[in-house]
């Protein structure tokens, strides 16, 4: 290899240290309805609003926005999405279940906002507090950590909602009728 001007040994240049998985009290920033009816989901945007985290992902987006022009722009990790029930959605695979998560998320925003009442007003989530439980996964060998489920926030604070399991990863077998295919790291095969 030719060397090349610029080069210096030193940490990868992320400036934003990974979310360690666990609970949080977060704040719903913002909230948008993503897709077409009958296929919609109710997209959260969360930040950690509380401890040594707090503003996390807001931090991360910024420190992420010299990318804004290239072809992979940064991404907002802390979101949430949340299927919208709806019985002419032929595309659901699990109906009962995207009901039973959208009625729980709405339970735990309610519960962590004494006096408010979901009122079927997407735009007066903004602003709420609730607790998130942050997963962590791998693809293809890289760790990430995104937010999974809501919480209720005094449980958060109490100490009472536990981290979840890590996600299985995904990313390294593809199953197809009748056939697998599965990535092999194996440093005597030729690339």
């Amino acid at each position: 290899m030719k060397a090349f001007d610029g080069f210096k040994s030193e940490a990868n240049g992320g400036k934003t240290a990974m979310l360690p998985a666990g609970p949080y009290v977060a704040k719903i920033i913002n909230v948008k309805i993503d897709g077409d009816e009958p296929d919609q989901s109710l997209i959260l945007r969360l930040d950690i609003a509380e401890g040594e985290y707090a503003g996390y992902y807001t931090s991360r987006y910024k420190a992420d926005e010299e990318r804004k022009n290239s072809q992979y722009p940064p991404k907002y990790k802390g979101d949430l999405r949340i299927r919208i029930p709806n019985p002419d959605n032929k595309k659901a695979m699990y109906p009962e279940s995207d009901l039973r998560r959208f009625n729980d998320a709405m339970y735990r925003i309610e519960q962590s906002n004494p006096g408010y009442s979901w009122d079927w007003n997407e735009r007066g989530l903004i602003g709420r507090i609730v607790g998130v439980n942050v997963r962590a996964g791998t693809y293809n060998d890289a760790a990430y950590t995104k937010p999974y489920r809501l919480e209720i926030a005094d449980d958060v604070r109490k100490g009472i909602v536990q981290p979840m399991e890590p996600m299985q990863p995904r990313g390294d077998a593809y199953e197809a009728p009748g056939q697998q295919y599965t990535v092999v790291n194996d440093p005597e095969l030729p690339f």
